[in-house]
């Protein structure tokens, strides 16, 4: 009877995930970010300061994700034009993603792995 309610239950789970996803938000590599940043673009690293002072991407904008003006601060930003995030793994720019989606930004580029990422496909490329 388990059995029975798992492969019922199943095709369910999968679809109320498959839901959440976004065609605003694109999931991207750091190498894909590379290519991006060849351009002028919209990049914000969503850390706090301090992390943001520790180090972060050239060109980047500091706009932290838990800051009680996020959403007042990204208001500066071109909603029209891609907007790629990053964070230090990953997980607070899906966040910050997810909130700018809500405020009506249009193509949002979240980078996997975050700075931590980039900082790998750096070493790689210096090889």
């Amino acid at each position: 009877m388990k059995k029975v309610f798992l492969l019922i239950l199943c095709p369910f789970l999968f679809l109320s995930c498959k839901g959440q996803e976004s065609d605003k938000i694109k999931k991207i590599t750091a190498e894909e970010l590379g290519t991006a940043l060849k351009d002028t673009v919209q990049l914000i690293d969503v850390r706090t300061p301090a992390e943001f002072k520790q180090g972060h991407i050239e060109g980047a904008m500091n706009i932290d994700v838990n800051s009680a003006d996020f959403e007042k601060n990204i208001q500066w930003l071109d909603k029209d034009k891609p907007v790629y995030i990053y964070c230090r793994s990953g997980q607070r720019s899906y966040t910050a993603a997810k909130r700018m989606e809500k405020a009506g930004f249009k193509v949002l580029y979240d980078v996997k792995g975050g700075i931590l990422s980039w900082n790998g496909y750096l070493l790689s490329n210096q090889r």
